[in-house]
């Protein structure tokens, strides 16, 4: 006869880095938490609805019913997170070595917007992301999009599906960020 069941082992075990990402992502822990050699952090991946993109001088509208949804969620499972966008905005193999800082593990929906935990083992990248790269922009290609000129004179890019998710950048400032403070890291 044992002097403890495996649930009660289990209850007063040290919690895992899912256990932590769990309770990051259910409100119950703050972003970040340091666990073991790395750091978890609650980040942005995408919202929905409209935003401005001021690099390309134009309005986006990313359609909620693409992205929230269990689906695209799923999708972003292990995408890798860097540092910055590289200037061709995709990943190559020299690309992924110099920039990636983690991954996603633990996606969910929010609101009009899909967040996840992430693995992130540059320290030096944390240290960032809670002072100048408070934000995250996605890399993802889409089919198919249109451009419209709207009665002002801007322009609005209409994206189609979302085919590709390449990477979720850490930045200064996102898209996502519709404006306002960046936001895309939740620290």
């Amino acid at each position: 006869m044992s002097n403890g069941s495996e649930a009660d082992a289990a209850e007063t075990a040290e919690p895992n880095e899912m256990d932590v990402a769990e309770a990051i992502r259910d409100g119950e822990l703050t972003s970040p938490q340091r666990v073991q050699n790395m750091w978890l952090f609650d980040l942005r991946v995408t919202g929905t609805g409209v935003s401005y993109r001021p690099q390309y001088n134009e309005y986006t509208y990313r359609n909620p019913a693409h992205y929230l949804n269990e689906r695209f969620v799923k999708r972003c499972n292990g995408v890798p997170v860097i540092f910055e966008h590289p200037q061709s905005g995709e990943l190559d193999t020299e690309e992924y070595r110099d920039r990636t800082i983690g991954a996603l593990i633990l996606p969910y929906q929010r609101g009009d917007e899909v967040w996840s935990i992430a693995r992130i083992y540059d320290h030096d990248a944390a240290e960032l992301m809670t002072t100048s790269h408070p934000s995250t922009s996605p890399s993802i290609k889409f089919r198919p999009a249109r451009k419209i000129k709207l009665l002002d004179g801007e322009n609005m890019l209409i994206e189609g599906q979302p085919d590709y998710i390449d990477h979720l950048a850490v930045c200064p400032e996102g898209v996502w960020d519709k404006g306002g403070e960046p936001n895309g890291v939740n620290a």
